[in-house]
This record gives C-alpha cells, sequence and structure tokens, in this order.
C-alpha cells in the first residue's frame, strides 16, 4: 500500500490514483480538520506554548519523505560552531526503543535504541545530540549539561509547543505537481505555511508556481547533495566513491526517499542491478542482510550512512559498503550570514520574553 500511494503522489500511475482516489480523498479530508483544530488550539493560547532560554533554529519540511533535513542540520550546526557559538541537537529519535529525554552516547549506544538520525548525527557532528519527545525538555537537559547557546530542532516545521526563533524549511521542488494533503498527497500542512519560514532551502529545482506565491519575500536557497566517500561497513575501511564505476550494484536503502539515494549512485557511474527499498527508519534483521547478500549478479552491495548505523559490523558481507555524502548549500555564506543577522536580533530578545518559566506538555 505504501509504495502504491507514492506512485499516486508522483503520478506515476493514474488508474492507480483514481481506484484509491475514494479511500484516500476522505482521509485527506479527515486529517486536514485535524490541523485546523490544532492550530485554532495554539491561536487561541488554550495551550501554552514552552520558551527556552537561548534560541532555537527549526529545521523541517512541508512534505513526507526525505528532503535532507538531516543532512541539513548537520551542515548548519557545523557553521555556526565554526561562527564561534556552541550549539546541541535535539530530535525527537523517532522509532527508538529508549524512552525518557537523554544525551546521546556516540560510542555505546546503538540505532536502535536511540533512533538512527540521532546516532548519524552524534558521530557526524561530535556535538551533544539530546533526543526526547519533549523538545522543549531536551533543551534544558543540554543547557544543565553544556555551554550550550543555540539549539538547533531536526523536523520542527510542524513542533507548535516549542517557541521557535528561525524557521529554517526544506522544500522537494518536484513535489509541487501534487500539494494535497496526506494520504491523497505528500504535503503534512496546506502550501500557505511556507510563509511562515524565515529562510527557504530548495531541491531538485527552484521555487515556482503555488510555491512562489506563498515565498514571496523570503531569502531562498538551493541544496544539493555531494559524495564524499565509499566506507566498507565490515572492515571500517574508507575509499573513493569512484570505486563504483562499471560496478554492478545491488542499492538498498530505507529512507523518506529511496529513489534519490538509487539516482546518485547512478549519476556516480554505478551499474544498478538491483533497487531494494524499505520504509523510513526500517530496523534492518540479520536475516534482511543474508537475502541481500544472495544476489549474485551483484558486484558489491551499498546502502546509505543512516542505514549503516542499524547492521551490525561484524556480520556484514565483505561486499557491503555506504556511501557517505555532504549538503552542499549554494551560496552558503549569505546564508549563514542571514542566520547570524537574525540571530543578532534574536538574542536580545530571548531574555526579555523568558520569565524562568518553562510548561512541560
Amino acid at each position: 500500500m505504501r509504495n502504491a500511494i507514492i506512485k499516486v503522489w508522483r503520478g506515476e500511475s493514474k488508474s492507480l490514483k483514481w481506484f484509491l482516489y475514494p479511500l484516500l480523498f476522505p482521509l485527506s479530508c479527515a486529517y486536514e480538520i485535524c490541523l485546523y483544530v490544532r492550530n485554532i488550539v495554539y491561536r487561541s493560547g488554550l495551550v501554552e506554548i514552552c520558551k527556552v532560554p537561548i534560541p532555537v533554529i527549526s529545521i523541517g519540511n512541508i512534505t513526507l519523505g526525505g528532503t535532507g533535513k538531516t543532512p541539513v542540520v548537520g551542515r548548519v550546526s557545523e557553521r555556526l560552531r565554526q561562527a564561534g557559538l556552541n550549539p546541541a541537537i535535539v530530535t525527537r529519535g523517532y522509532k527508538r526503543k529508549r524512552k525518557g529525554t537523554f544525551l546521546v552516547d556516540r560510542d555505546n549506544d546503538s540505532a536502535v535504541d536511540v533512533g538512527d538520525e540521532a546516532l548519524m548525527l552524534s558521530k557526524k557532528t561530535r556535538l551533544p545530540v539530546f533526543v526526547g519527545a519533549n523538545r522543549a525538555q531536551a533543551i534544558m537537559k543540554g543547557i544543565d549539561a553544556y555551554p550550550i547557546d543555540i539549539a538547533l530542532l531536526d523536523d520542527g516545521f510542524q513542533l507548535r509547543n516549542l517557541y521557535k526563533d528561525i524557521e529554517i524549511l526544506l522544500i522537494d521542488c518536484s513535489e509541487k505537481n501534487n500539494t494535497s494533503l496526506f494520504p491523497l498527497g505528500p504535503f503534512r500542512e496546506r502550501a500557505k505555511r511556507i510563509k511562515d519560514a524565515d529562510i527557504i532551502l530548495t531541491r531538485n529545482g527552484s521555487i515556482s508556481g503555488l510555491f512562489s506565491k506563498y515565498a514571496e519575500g523570503v531569502p531562498a536557497f538551493s541544496f544539493r547533495y555531494r559524495p564524499m566517500y565509499l566506507c566498507n561497513l565490515r572492515h571500517d575501511l574508507t575509499g573513493h566513491y569512484n570505486f563504483l564505476k562499471e560496478k554492478n550494484v545491488l542499492a538498498f536503502s530505507g529512507l523518506g526517499n529511496n529513489k534519490s539515494f538509487f539516482d546518485l549512485l547512478k549519476d556516480l557511474g554505478a551499474n544498478v542491478v538491483h533497487e531494494v527499498s524499505y520504509p523510513d527508519h526500517y530496523l534492518y534483521k540479520n536475516s534482511d542482510i543474508k537475502t541481500l547478500s544472495g544476489y549474485r549478479d551483484a558486484d558489491i552491495i551499498v546502502t546509505t550512512e543512516k542505514d549503516a548505523t542499524k547492521i551490525n559490523q561484524s556480520s556484514a558481507p565483505e561486499n557491503l559498503y555506504y556511501l557517505t555524502v555532504e549538503v552542499e548549500i549554494e551560496n552558503e555564506d549569505a546564508m549563514i550570514e542571514t542566520i547570524m543577522d537574525k540571530l543578532s536580533v534574536v538574542r536580545k530578545d530571548v531574555l526579555e520574553r523568558y520569565d524562568g518559566e518553562i510548561f512541560y506538555n
């Protein structure tokens, strides 16, 4: 069903769209009603919005699927550190098994315990990463433990119970042909919420059509993935991604948008003979890896860095690799300057707005 719905979103099957429309349309209407009620509750002040004594930058999206939030969080946090700030990253830790609010231990925690994205961010950035469903509580825990002076929220655009000083919105411009709400389309909210962003980052094109109507006056920058290294999981060896050229590759991933990963491998010259898609945040079993290693027509098996955090290194096949990527932002210095300019204003307001209380939900 999941794959069928994604095909409907992308317009890949008109017959499937009309077959599923009677089911998806009423569900989409019900979802919109829930959003409407939720917005009224927060705008009316019936639910307190938590305030914390440091600036909060949210990095999120308006659609379901992989738009690159987590890599962008990593890149922005690194640039803020270079600018002399002491950032911490805060995330929900989707599909984690450990309960409560806690700091990720990059050397001892597993992706199963803390969530794949939380562990990857901790390992890549070497910054404190706090996990918790209550993001305000997680930030306060970080303030108590570290001399942090700014918090970055991974996937925070839909978070309404925490005061956010800067909203960075990621938009996949390939989604502009279907702006319907979930599950009829990929949108988590109506496109008009784009106007609430302070900065927009686009991928797969530029802002146009309906997007441009709501993005008018909002600073916009584009970004793309830049491949870095190809790493052998079993032996912890790192090499150049040119190793992929003309290799018969079995590619697998569990992302919000698996196709983007497969396309990247092809762009790097790999002959992708098999594409195996898993749901986002999928927790791999040994039997999954055994099945993947059974394809005899593939020279190597390649996955993503995020997926590699969920595979047992000691039992990984000899020919299993993962590709590391970094985010490359066009006019990145200008974007960071925009953030710093906004922070200079925000810092003056933080102490004034903070009354020493925090309201946990």
